[in-house]
């Protein structure tokens, strides 16, 4: 009935954690190939009786194969008939696991820690709730932003400038329901998680009556809980956040969660009437951010060149350093997360009517090609100065404050090190169309939205413009503000890699309080203690979504991500392996290759620069190849993945940060390329 391979421990780690990969049918063969990739983990110390009972039996099973090999790191091949039978096919040793595991009840420690943070965190709100909810990838995704296991620098300043108060405060001035707990991150482990309630209640416009934001919200939850898979896209699958063209056809699924038409049609009528007081209000709301940027960037001028003009010391440059933060958040990430969500509005609108068909594909292409805005005159720069139009001092003095990780003070800026331009390739796109035309008074016409005031067009490019402006001007101050912070750390004797270990409030509420010599002490001894943390931490597996205690013991995947094999980071040139045949030297390139099947040995003879199979989990052959010999490879990216891919030429495979990123490919995507741009602009890891 089932069959698949157990790890009894996490390879290279040796974290206390059951791996199963199976599949519901017969043949363990095609798990050991890695064409299934159905994977569980689960805690070692978990209570069986929570589990369903082929898994408690295999568990049982695997515990007393242990004692009889007196070892707790093997590899197990196993089947389950439909009388829940186990069936032990073959043991083998887990060759690939640290010789120094963490201690098991270290990571005992940390879990039951997270269950006690959950239990405490699923009565402290006073909003409209049914219970805990959390998810990586949800409304401000930090898993995308910061990643799965961030320094506790880069976590604490993306909570400080924006997850803390400042997500929430600019929808605020749009009329949306004003939440009391304002903080929408809380981190489980090292891991960052997004408060669905907070986001949920947050979404929904003030002007609906109160019985209809509990049925909503009722729904939103159940929705969300039957369909976790959609945790990455609830603004465009679940949520009702504002009006948009055709919305009724969406509407109607709330007929199964007891609304009744007349409240369909109540709904309706509110979200219409928010989001038009919203367009007929945008050009205060666009001044508002304009008149924002302008100050910012007076300010920051201003706070750097007091700096200059002083010996820069230690704490001139920390009282710098959080004047251009304060800065950052109150005229750059406040206002920002405004016009975010103004530009969601426009873009769900935009949206609704190419799925409905109102506007055709290629025509919202060319509209969205033609929007100015500094990730275009980023992209339109680099191609300038390949073609030497535009030299590199020149390309550094507009971009030079870019790092690839916006918060990471590890990563380095542009003008620090012009060797990552280099790294990203962008193709040209079509002459920009400044004056591209929807027809859009017809096309809007019997929707009740009015756009008397602003055109649909101009709303579209102006919010989504301004949206990237915003971003571009705060991450200057944000850029400088870790510069400062860096400058400070070496006046002090510490690197930037120590740094990344401190509170950005312990950084700034420290320096002023302490003389030199006890300042660090307490920064030495606060990092090293971070440190430990961060060991144990590292050893944890958490998932993406976590609605109760359980998810802490057992851990599923509501779509298979890629399984990265090492923590290294490598780029280059990738080549694509179907045949024999079709082999060219290998050497020193990333193969793509389908299927993670131990026929494709062969492979290892060329001296790989790292591997990436469309098929595979973590107990493929290919998985376990990869780790015994040390080669960075992404195990399983999926059909999807794995067909862009091979559209590719050139990619940054990153297994520290779980990502795969497309450097340059031989057909033209404007997805990838768009990724691409805000991973190099440092928007997104």
């Amino acid at each position: 009935q089932v069959s698949g391979v157990i790890f009894s421990r996490i390879p290279d780690s040796g974290s206390p954690y059951f791996i199963i990969n199976y599949e519901e049918s017969g043949s363990t063969d095609r798990v050991t190939r890695g064409l299934v990739n159905n994977s569980i983990k689960i805690f070692r110390k978990t209570n069986l009786a929570l589990l369903p009972l082929h898994w408690s039996l295999l568990l049982k099973s695997v515990t007393e194969i242990e004692r009889v090999v007196n070892s707790t790191s093997l590899d197990i091949e196993f089947g389950i008939t439909k009388s829940k039978k186990i069936i032990i096919f073959q043991v083998r040793p887990i060759t690939s696991i640290d010789l120094k595991p963490i201690l098991d009840s270290e990571i005992i420690k940390i879990i039951k820690q997270c269950k006690n943070d959950f239990r405490l965190n699923q009565n402290r709100h006073s909003l409209i709730n049914d219970h805990g909810f959390f998810s990586d990838m949800t409304d401000w995704n930090p898993s995308e932003i910061i990643g799965n296991n961030p320094n506790l620098l880069d976590y604490s300043i993306y909570d400080y400038l924006i997850m803390n108060d400042a997500w929430c405060l600019g929808r605020k001035k749009l009329n949306y329901q004003n939440v009391s707990n304002k903080n929408l991150m809380i981190k489980f482990g090292n891991k960052p998680y997004v408060d669905v309630r907070c986001s949920f209640n947050s979404l929904i416009p003030k002007n609906i009556p109160q019985h209809l934001k509990k049925k909503l919200l009722h729904f939103y939850y159940k929705k969300l809980e039957t369909n976790q898979h959609l945790h990455d896209k609830v603004e465009f699958e679940i949520l009702f956040s504002c009006y948009e063209p055709f919305i009724e056809n969406r509407l109607i699924e709330l007929k199964s969660y007891n609304f009744s038409d007349a409240e369909i049609e109540e709904l309706k009528n509110h979200l219409l009437e928010f989001t038009n007081k919203i367009i007929n209000n945008f050009d205060d709301f666009s001044k508002e951010c304009s008149d924002s940027i302008k100050i910012m960037k007076k300010n920051r001028l201003k706070i750097l060149s007091n700096l200059s003009q002083n010996e820069r010391k230690y704490k001139d440059l920390l009282t710098s350093s959080r004047l251009l933060l304060e800065d950052c958040k109150k005229f750059g990430t406040v206002p920002f997360s405004m016009m975010a969500r103004l530009a969601f509005i426009s873009s769900a609108i935009l949206k609704s009517l190419i799925k409905n068909k109102q506007i055709s594909n290629r025509s919202a292409e060319i509209f969205m090609n033609s929007i100015d805005s500094p990730l275009s005159r980023f992209q339109n720069d680099q191609i300038k100065f390949r073609n030497n139009q535009l030299s590199k001092k020149q390309f550094l003095n507009k971009y030079g404050h870019l790092r690839p990780g916006t918060y990471d003070i590890n990563a380095i800026r542009y003008d620090q090190n012009p060797l990552l331009i280099s790294d990203i390739k962008i193709n040209s796109k079509t002459a920009r169309n400044k004056h591209i035309k929807f027809n859009s008074e017809k096309k809007l016409g019997n929707s009740g939205l009015d756009f008397s005031k602003i055109n649909f067009e101009d709303f579209v490019k102006k919010s989504l413009s301004q949206r990237e402006e915003l971003k571009f001007e705060f991450t200057k101050n944000l850029s400088d503000a870790l510069e400062l912070i860096s400058e400070a750390g070496e006046k002090l004797n510490f690197s930037r890699d120590e740094i990344s270990n401190l509170d950005i409030t312990f950084i700034l509420s420290s320096y002023k309080k302490y003389p030199r010599d006890s300042l660090r002490k307490k920064w030495k001894k606060a990092i090293l203690k971070q440190k430990n943390k961060k060991l144990v931490f590292n050893n944890i597996v958490l998932p993406p979504i976590i609605a109760s205690q359980n998810d802490f013991d057992v851990i599923t995947y509501p779509f298979t991500k890629p399984n990265f094999v090492t923590k290294k980071k490598i780029s280059g040139e990738i080549i694509s392996i179907k045949k024999i045949i079709d082999v060219s030297d290998m050497s020193k390139k990333i193969v793509l290759l389908e299927n993670a099947d131990p026929g494709y040995d062969w492979i290892f003879s060329y001296n790989l620069a790292g591997l990436i199979t469309k098929y595979g989990g973590v107990a493929s052959h290919m998985a376990i190849r990869c780790a015994e010999l040390n080669l960075p490879a992404a195990i399983g990216c999926g059909e999807i993945f794995y067909e862009k891919l091979q559209h590719s030429s050139r990619i940054l495979l990153d297994c520290e940060n779980s990502q795969i990123s497309i450097l340059e490919h031989t057909e033209s995507d404007r997805f990838i390329e768009e990724k691409q741009i805000l991973k190099s602009l440092g928007y997104i890891k």
